[in-house]
């Protein structure tokens, strides 16, 4: 478990953790907005 806090290893979770809310969030809105169709038609 020593990798989990070498310095390298926590810059990538971090991006990680960082495209997940980003995922997180689209998913939340296309989905309180009804879907893709609704924006792209």
């Amino acid at each position: 478990m020593s990798f989990l806090f070498h310095k390298k290893t926590k810059k990538v979770i971090h991006y990680i953790w960082a495209v997940v809310a980003i995922l997180v969030s689209l998913s939340m809105i296309f989905a309180f907005s009804g879907g893709l169709p609704t924006i792209f038609g």
